[in-house]
Formats: C-alpha cells, structure tokens, sequence
C-alpha cells in the first residue's frame, strides 16, 4: 500500500523553519515569502493533528512534537541528499578545485599535475589562482596549499614542505661578474623577493647579508617583486642576482638556467602546508589528492635538504679557506 505523505514543500519550509528557529530566515533562505512559510507549515500542522512551534509577536519556538519532527526530518532530507550525490556521482566524473598561489602552481605544482592524472585518471583538477586567505565557505574550493606557521583557522593543516631562501643568478651572469663569494655582491645589482611579507616574515637581502656577514652592501637597489616567481625569471634573464625560494628554484638549478653561487642557505620558520576543510577531510577525492600531494612534497623536501646540506658544506669551506 502507498505511504500518504505531506507536501515535500511543506515538510522543507518546516526544516528550515526549525534548523534557524526563524519563519523570516527560512523564508530567505527558500527565497519566498515569510507569509508562505507560515501558510505551509500551518498546512503541515493540520496534517498531522500536531502543533509544530509556539509562536508569539516576537519568536517561533518547537514545541515537543515539533523537536521530535524536527530531528526525523533533518535526517530524512540528509538521507535524500546523501542519494542524490550518489546518483550523480555515478553519471559525473569527480572534480578538485585547489586554490594555490600563482607561484606555487607555476613553479611547483603544475609540473607535476600529470602524475596526479595518471594516478586518478577519473578525477578533473581545477586549479584556482591566488593568494588570499582561504575560505571554504565564500570560495568555490575544495583545498588550498598556503605558506606560513599553521594555525589555519577552520581547517586541516597538513605539512607539505619547508623551505629555504638562497642567491641564484644565471651562470653566463655568475661567469661575466666573476661571483664566487658573498664579498663580490656589491659590484652586481640585487633582485628581491617580497613576497613572504604576505605572510608576516621579511626573509629578504638585509637577513641574509647579516648570516652572510657581508659589509657594504646597499640592499635598497635593485628590482623589486611580489612573486616567487617572477623574481626567479628575472635572475634566469641576467638582471642579477636574487634572494629566491629554494623550492621554486630547484627545476632550473637541475636545468643548469639557475646557479648559487655561493651561500649561506637561509630556513625561515615557515612550511607549505595543504589546508582541507575539517568537515570534509575523508571524502574520497580529498583524500586520494592528499595523499598523492604528500607523496610528491616528501620526494621535494628530501632533494631540497640535499642542496641546503650543499651549500652549506660549500660555504662553511669557502669560510676556512678564506681565514687561511
């Protein structure tokens, strides 16, 4: 036999009714108007034979039938929501839409997209440029890569990658200034990297000269820019030397278009971390691009310690042989 059941319209303006204790919030939310509300779940009340609220001049309040309608319904409509995506997840292929800065996709990401698509060929990335703070619940994305301390407001902070900064210039330039030591950097124009200050930390010439212990060297010249990346493109073209991320310079220093000339290789307190929100750190698409993204920062980070432990063996010689 059949089921008699009330109208789906009365019984959803009833849960959004009860979920915002409010007949003019449900009704913006529904995007009707606060009379309907009432008119549908005065409906709804005569159908069960049941008062659902107490209502007053100022407020609506459940009474006890209408906490208990109230519970059963929510589920109900989850379970229908539940079976919907379901239903579509079968008949649509799986999507990620990852927010990154511009940098960090240029230079680290994208280069190893493909890897992902042979691993899930099923699921469609969408990367999302940019480097504000992210917010899961205005923006259209499901994960974010950030750099910074942790402490993510509202999400899962998962550490990818650390970081150093080291100068880099194209070898033809390090040849044609005869650069093989910091005490040379005075004679050659500077580039800058500002775009750590987004995040509260200046890592830039003035701390590294002072690791350096370089003497007369005027940080205030030379070219400034606010992404990693383009910063590195200007060292790669000649225009002289940068203070760049180690991680978005290890292609080109494998490529032999970048060279450090010497060091030190400063690590600031900051990581990248991949930032999930908290509601949705098991769903399966998350999940698999987690754990792909891990995989490929471990591999990174290792080579990145390998060329800091380089450099660092290269300066610390430099500095013996420069005392003899």
């Amino acid at each position: 036999m059949p089921r008699s059941l009330p109208p789906l319209t009365a019984l959803r303006a009833f849960e959004v009714a009860a979920r915002l204790s409010s007949f003019t919030r449900a009704a913006r939310e529904l995007h009707v108007t606060p009379a309907a509300i009432s008119h549908q779940i005065r409906g709804l009340e005569n159908y069960l034979g049941v008062t659902l609220f107490r209502r007053t001049t100022r407020h609506v309040e459940l009474t006890e039938h209408g906490q208990l309608a109230a519970e059963k319904f929510r589920d109900g409509f989850e379970l229908l929501a539940h079976g919907v995506d379901q239903l579509r997840a079968r008949h649509t292929r799986a999507s990620i839409a990852v927010s990154v800065t511009t940098a960090f996709a240029t230079r680290w990401l994208l280069p190893r997209l493909s890897e992902f698509a042979a691993r899930c060929p099923d699921v469609d990335v969408k990367v999302r440029a940019g480097g504000q703070p992210a917010d899961f619940d205005v923006d259209e994305i499901d994960v974010a890569v950030r750099i910074g301390r942790g402490g993510f407001a509202g999400a899962v902070a998962v550490p990818l990658l650390e970081e150093y900064v080291v100068p880099v210039a194209s070898p033809a330039f390090i040849r044609e200034h005869g650069l093989r030591r910091a005490a040379d950097l005075p004679k050659v124009p500077l580039l800058h990297d500002d775009s750590m200050r987004r995040v509260g930390r200046s890592t830039g010439w003035p701390m590294w000269i002072r690791a350096a212990k370089v003497r007369n060297l005027d940080v205030s010249r030379g070219m400034h820019f606010d992404d990693g990346h383009l910063v590195l493109q200007a060292a790669a073209a000649g225009y002289g030397v940068a203070l760049g991320r180690l991680t978005y310079a290890l292609e080109e220093l494998d490529a032999g278009r970048l060279k450090i000339p010497f060091g030190p290789a400063l690590q600031p307190d900051l990581k990248y971390y991949l930032l999930v929100p908290q509601a949705r750190a098991e769903e399966p698409t998350i999940d698999a691009f987690r754990a792909w993204l891990v995989e490929e920062a471990t591999r990174c980070d290792r080579r990145l310690h390998e060329v800091a432990r380089a450099v660092s063996r290269t300066t610390a010689r430099s500095r013996r042989d420069g005392s003899r």
